[in-house]
């Protein structure tokens, strides 16, 4: 199999799944998630976004509207704090990744 179709075998994996975690979200079906699946899929996706973001030399796309802003801080804050980094932190790294920087 080619990287092409690895990429593109991962893409329908992706969307599948998050069709899946809708659903799931929907149907209020999460409490039977272990909290080790939600540590390894937000981890996952978390180093796929920052290894794109390195290696790509045109802009990835902004995380969709439908990523409320609740839901975008618990994550951020939650990252920040498994690195026992403050806002300080955040915004020296803020102002490293900006688009502009690049």
């Amino acid at each position: 199999m080619s990287r092409s179709d690895d990429g593109e075998k991962l893409s329908t994996l992706i969307a599948e799944l998050r069709g899946r975690v809708e659903q799931a979200i929907q149907n209020g079906q999460i409490a039977g998630v272990a909290p080790e699946d939600l540590t390894n899929l937000v981890s996952g996706a978390v180093k796929l976004y920052a290894t794109a973001a390195e290696e790509t030399e045109s802009e990835l796309p902004v995380i969709d509207g439908t990523v409320s802003t609740t839901e975008a801080m618990v994550v951020a804050c939650a990252l920040l704090r498994a690195h026992h980094l403050n806002p300080f932190d955040l915004a020296l790294w803020f102002s490293r990744t900006a688009p502009s920087a690049r």
